[in-house]
């Protein structure tokens, strides 16, 4: 009897599936459809922002850069950095047209030679962007040295931002192009690495007030 009563019950569910087939494919699609098309959004946003260039402005020979290595594992010296001012954008009446402007992040940098190294020279291009968003600023390339220099980002966005649900960006993350010479067998030895450094678990030393 419950061998019958089980395949009545499969019999009438590939009945019910073949009378509502065609219902069944447009609720599929209906769903599934919406569903892909939010996960591919969410993707492409996330994969194409964590790439990042150091150029003022993208040329033909622009060069995008994905892998970073990690502070700790510069070969020649150790990289220190402080977050130590942020200064929020405010708004500005420029020719009729309100712009933030006047916002900033300012780090204090230097290097310490690792044992057996002699390095001649550091240079470092910064650049703020945002994970998810194009939002990106670039500073000027500038030399570090072994004792505290400062470097500026402009930066005026407002922040965070929500360039998607369940998506908030809160803080910029700063990436770093070092360009160094240091001396390997009695000769110079010019080098690059990129670093990604991310600020949403720090604080600035100061925050800058807008008078």
């Amino acid at each position: 009897m419950k061998n019958n009563v089980k395949k009545e019950v499969k019999f009438n569910f590939w009945l019910w599936l073949h009378q509502n087939r065609i219902k069944v494919v447009v609720l599929s699609f209906l769903i599934i459809v919406p569903i892909a098309l939010i996960l591919t959004a969410y993707i492409g946003a996330y994969t194409n922002n964590q790439k990042v260039h150091f150029d003022a402005e993208v040329t033909n020979s622009t060069v995008f850069i994905k892998e970073f290595t990690d502070i700790d594992e510069i070969d020649a010296f150790e990289l220190s950095i402080v977050w130590q001012e942020l200064k929020n954008p405010v708004e500005t009446d420029v020719d009729g047209e309100t712009i933030l402007t006047g916002g900033f992040y300012k780090f204090n940098m230097f290097y310490t030679p690792k044992t057996n190294y002699t390095v001649n020279s550091v240079n470092v291009t910064a650049v703020l962007k945002t994970p998810w968003t194009d939002v990106r600023y670039i500073a000027a390339t500038a030399p570090l040295s072994t004792t505290v220099r400062s470097v500026q980002v402009n930066f005026n966005h407002e922040l965070p931002l929500r360039p998607l649900w369940f998506v908030e960006v809160s803080d910029p993350v700063l990436y770093l192009k070092l360009e160094y010479t240091f001396m390997a067998a009695g000769n110079p030895l010019v080098k690059t690495v990129y670093i990604a450094f991310p600020l949403e678990d720090l604080n600035p030393n100061v925050v800058v007030p807008n008078n």
